[in-house]
Formats: structure tokens, C-alpha cells, sequence
């Protein structure tokens, strides 16, 4: 990589630290008539923003086109990061199948650092689709590959995701420690949206635990740090749903995810997150 690609590669932590910068930048890239690698890049970016915050059918385009231009470039490890990053739109889109394939290529095609990257995406799409051993497994190969390249970012990132997991498996404590673990290194960068959904985190560990009144006092509180970056929250909405169930406010809870769906549906989100929606309002 050039020291160009280095700038262009910058954006990419940037979405989910500055998301509306990080898109603007993207654009910016693709109006400068650049070479593949950095229009890779560029589009990678946007099909990141347009999957966690826009339109899928959008993402899936970007992404594609992502693929193929790191292809072209014959960059090994940039087709392997697109790869992972499309695997989790694929998913989140219903096509889990190709979604999975997407990651087996992902992981052949990359080595060290990137392989450990992919890796976590799919250790994410694995607690996705409920498959939490298999998250595990997933997650535990890719720490220590992250930690020894000294990636902070992406260590937070697969510290919150297997805390996450311990949490569904009923592992209180372990969830604990990585989501201790993971706060310490977010408080080291710049990365506000991952922050706030560390913050929503700890409220679901909050609520796994019994505290009702801590875990909506959290999920309030990452709400606000979402709002502040203009950024949707449709997994806060989810966890928000089952929260106010468990407190007896099943009304409050069918309008939160009626409010969610309509805005899912206005915007061509993630069919998962709609498919929980759905589920989450038949139970209220």
C-alpha cells in the first residue's frame, strides 16, 4: 500500500467514528477518477454506511462493485476485507447461504491480520443466525491474531462481540470482563459510534442480570450518543422491546417496534433486523 492508500484506507475506521464524514470522503474519492484499489476502498465505505445505516439493496451493489475492483487491482488482502464485509450484508439481507461463501473465500484469500478480520465478521453473522458456539470458535482464533498486530479497534470490537456471546450462552461474568476489557480500549480512540454501542452493550448485560432500571438507563444513553451521530438504531430498538416485555410494558414495546419497522421499511434496511422487529411486536 502507497501512502495514498494509507489516506484512503482511513476512511474505513471513519464510519464508525465519524459516519457522515466518512461518506462524504468516499464520494469525494470516487469523483477524483481514482485507480481500483482506492475505488475499492471508496466503495467498500459506502457499502458499509448504506448496510448498517441505509438501504441494503444499495450496500450490496457497492460492496459487489468493491469486490471486483480489488479483483482487478490483484490485492489479495483488500478482495479478502471486501469479501468479509459483503459475507455480513449477504447475511443481514437473507441470503445466508452467500453469505457464507463470501466468508470461506474471505478467509482463503487472506492471511495474518486481514484472515483475523474476516474472521470476526463472521463470528458476527454466526451470533447472528444464533449459532453461538461456532461465534466462539470464530472469535477466539481471531484475538489473538488482532492483539499481536496491535489493532485496537478491531480488539474492542472482538472483545464486545464474544462478550456479547458469553452473555447469550449465560456467561455473566466472562461477558463482563470483555466488556471491561473492550471499554478500556474504546476510551483510546476516536471511535464514537463503536463507543455507543459498547454502551448498549452493558445494557443488555445489565438486563441479563436482572437490572431492569440500569439497562434502560444505558440503552437511553447509547440512544443519545446514535442521535448525535445521525445514525438509525434498529438493534437498540430490539434489545429496548425485550427490556420493556420483561418490565409488564408491552404496549410501550409494539409501538417501539412498529416505530422501528416503519422506519426499516422507509429505508430498505436489514431484513433481519426486521424479521426480529416482526417477532418482537407478534410477542407484545
Amino acid at each position: 500500500m502507497t501512502a495514498g492508500s494509507d489516506s484512503v484506507l482511513e476512511l474505513l475506521p471513519k464510519v464508525f467514528a465519524a459516519p457522515g464524514e466518512a461518506l462524504a470522503g468516499a464520494e469525494r474519492v470516487l469523483g477524483a477518477d481514482p485507480p481500483p484499489l482506492h475505488a475499492s476502498v471508496a466503495h467498500q465505505v459506502i457499502g458499509i454506511w448504506q448496510r448498517d445505516f441505509g438501504d441494503m439493496r444499495l450496500a450490496l451493489d457497492h460492496l459487489r462493485r468493491a469486490r471486483d475492483l480489488a479483483a482487478r487491482a490483484d490485492s489479495a488482502e483488500r478482495e479478502a476485507d471486501v469479501l468479509g464485509t459483503l459475507g455480513v450484508a449477504l447475511v443481514h439481507a437473507g441470503r445466508t447461504r452467500q453469505g457464507l461463501a463470501a466468508f470461506e473465500r474471505g478467509i482463503a484469500r487472506g492471511a495474518g491480520h486481514t484472515r483475523a478480520r474476516v474472521l470476526y465478521r463472521r463470528a458476527y453473522v454466526w451470533w447472528v443466525l444464533g449459532h453461538h458456539r461456532e461465534a466462539l470458535e470464530d472469535v477466539r482464533r481471531a484475538i489473538p491474531v488482532l492483539r499481536q498486530a496491535d489493532d485496537v479497534i478491531w480488539t474492542a470490537r472482538a472483545l464486545t462481540l464474544r462478550a456479547t456471546v458469553h452473555l447469550a450462552l449465560g456467561a455473566v461474568e466472562r461477558a463482563d470482563a470483555d466488556f471491561t476489557a473492550a471499554e478500556a480500549l474504546w476510551e483510546t480512540t476516536g471511535q464514537e459510534h463503536d463507543k455507543a454501542d459498547a454502551v448498549e452493550s452493558r445494557g443488555l448485560a445489565a438486563f441479563r442480570s436482572g437490572d431492569i432500571p440500569a439497562a434502560l438507563r444505558l440503552l437511553d444513553e447509547a440512544e443519545e450518543r446514535y442521535a448525535k451521530l445521525g445514525t438509525p438504531t434498529f438493534m437498540l430498538d430490539i434489545r429496548r422491546c425485550e427490556v420493556l416485555m420483561a418490565a409488564g410494558l408491552a404496549p410501550e414495546a409494539l409501538a417501539e417496534a412498529d416505530a422501528a419497522i416503519g422506519v426499516l421499511d422507509e429505508i430498505g434496511g436489514q431484513s433481519t433486523r426486521k424479521a426480529e422487529l416482526l417477532l418482537v411486536a407478534a410477542r407484545a
